[in-house]
């Protein structure tokens, strides 16, 4: 995709919607219609904010960015992009040209979830994406990213590290949860303090694995000890 590609292109191209079946329930959560259609993809990324929605969404994805000065132009990857706090592996003169996200492997799923003050119009709290892929009640590979929780958005390498190739059930997610707590740095702000921070990113990981994998993990695992 270009740079310049906007949000509601890219939900409505017909190969983003067979990939991510669920993308237009996702769009309602971030910004407005009338947003939508002008912000781009490049802007979200080049922003650097934490909590950019599209952002998290392209992390998880695996996406990879072609940045060109001239005729020069070099590929990396998205979750290496971000060096700290507004800071980018963008060189002078260079510019955000392209977005490569890979296909899907068989049995990959994607979920999207983000906690704001409103439901809709809204910077997120924290928000959260996850890709993952299955076989055999195994965890083939996962890619967790996270927005909200440190300087820059944040893909989870050791969170993702530790579930790829781990049995899909409730205490893998738990253990998850615990890496998840050693891999943020949240800082209290006008949208939560640091520990609500913490409390969403627990419950943002229960939530795509009981959204994507009702058979296997149940919320009532994780709260039956509160009922």
């Amino acid at each position: 995709m270009g740079a310049l590609t906007t949000f509601e292109e890219f939900a409505s191209h017909p190969a983003v919607q067979k990939m991510l079946p669920e993308i237009e329930a996702y769009m309602h959560l971030i910004a407005s219609w009338q947003i939508r259609n002008r912000a781009t993809l490049g802007g979200n990324i080049i922003n650097a904010s934490p909590i950019a929605d599209m952002t998290i969404s392209l992390l998880s994805l695996g996406s990879r960015i072609v940045l060109k000065s001239g005729k020069k132009s070099r590929t990396l990857a998205l979750k290496d992009f971000y060096k700290g706090y507004k800071q980018m592996d963008k060189k002078p003169g260079e510019i955000l040209a392209e977005i490569w996200i890979p296909l899907f492997a068989d049995k990959t799923f994607f979920n999207f979830e983000k906690v704001s003050k409103r439901t809709t119009l809204d910077i997120a709290t924290v928000n959260s994406a996850l890709k993952i892929s299955v076989g055999n009640g195994n965890i083939q590979q996962a890619d967790l990213a996270v927005g909200g929780v440190a300087p820059v958005p944040l893909f989870m390498r050791e969170t993702s590290a530790f579930l790829t190739g781990k049995p899909l059930d409730s205490e893998t997610v738990q253990t998850a949860i615990d890496i998840t707590q050693q891999e943020i740095s949240p800082i209290s702000d006008i949208r939560g303090s640091a520990d609500y921070k913490r409390l969403l990113t627990r419950q943002l990981l229960i939530a795509h694995f009981c959204k994507l994998f009702p058979e296997r993990v149940t919320i009532r695992e994780f709260y039956e000890k509160i009922i």
